[in-house]
């Protein structure tokens, strides 16, 4: 076996998707997403990434890095997967990872994996312990009935796309962060969200490679934005992917979030997709319970786990 670092060449993360299919089927990598997480990195952002060799072939792919979406001090999230063909080599993928993060010195280690992967059980017999929850869902679009959930918008509330919109002008961009930072604040969570500063927030929201902008529902009282529901491309056949759902408090209760849900499903199928895809933290019942109204079914939990203090290196 051998480790080399993760050159970034698009040979590479040819590679990295290869990987990915291998270990993981039903949940294959977005190569184009990855690339622009990488690119969008915040300044000062720890991204160490290798590929392990086996046999003349890359059978693995290991890295750690500040976490993308909840930059905490002092926290790293690592990541590893294994063809199957290859899983005898996590032990020493292990003593690895230790000696390159040593000089990191890490307070805490984050892993978020779904739980029914090898890497789920391989983390937590490291001594890593969960501490939430969130589900994937999908919808089929081909068995979703619309009439049972329309009712009429409250007055004075408009539903419009993102592409309809002065979305490429800073001061609407001012406006629309402001928008998902007080509902980002609300959504449930084991810790407070680190919320990403307005350059970072434009750099990785609106220069992502899957952007909608016609798929990209606000929700606007008095010209003022109330609510939001996203829809982005994705590298599934035929699939959608939601984005953050949300209301105000203040516009709460009044059915704009499932007019919002609603406007982003007929936009779908008019759009030719078949299957929308929606993640929930165990936490946001209210959202949970809406998504399985709709009839989104649940697949197996992806799961935050963490591990504090981080041993020391091997030896």
């Amino acid at each position: 076996m051998q480790i080399r670092p993760f050159g970034f060449s698009e040979a590479d993360y040819r590679a990295y998707a290869t990987v990915r299919g291998a270990a993981h089927p039903e949940a294959p990598l977005d190569m184009a997403q990855l690339q622009h997480t990488d690119r969008s990195r915040a300044p000062g952002d720890v991204l160490e990434r290798f590929l392990i060799e086996q046999a003349g072939g890359v059978v693995g792919v290991l890295e750690f890095s500040t976490p993308y979406y909840d930059p905490r001090p002092g926290a790293l999230e690592v990541r590893y997967h294994l063809c199957p063909e290859a899983q005898s080599l996590q032990d020493t993928l292990w003593a690895f990872l230790l000696e390159r993060l040593a000089p990191h010195t890490p307070r805490e280690l984050w892993a978020q994996v779904r739980e029914d992967w090898p890497e789920y059980r391989f983390w937590v017999a490291r001594g890593f312990t969960e501490v939430e929850r969130r589900w994937e869902s999908e919808l089929d679009l081909a068995a979703f009935d619309p009439a049972p959930f329309i009712r009429p918008l409250p007055p004075g509330i408009a539903l419009r796309p993102l592409s309809e919109l002065p979305w490429q002008e800073e001061g609407f961009q001012q406006a629309l962060y402001a928008l998902e930072t007080d509902l980002l604040l609300d959504v449930p969570s084991a810790e407070p969200i680190t919320l990403w500063p307005f350059e970072v927030w434009q750099a990785r929201t609106l220069n992502d490679p899957n952007l909608l902008p016609e798929g990209y529902f606000l929700a606007l009282a008095d010209q003022q934005l109330v609510g939001v529901s996203m829809l982005f491309q994705s590298n599934r056949p035929q699939t959608l992917r939601t984005g953050l759902t949300g209301v105000l408090q203040s516009h709460r209760r009044k059915g704009i979030a499932l007019a919002l849900k609603l406007r982003a499903l007929e936009f779908a199928r008019g759009y030719g997709a078949r299957y929308i895809r929606t993640s929930n933290h165990q936490a946001n019942r209210p959202m949970l319970a809406l998504n399985e109204a709709l009839g989104f079914v649940k697949e197996p939990a992806a799961v935050l786990l963490r591990l504090s203090p981080v041993p020391q290196r091997p030896g």
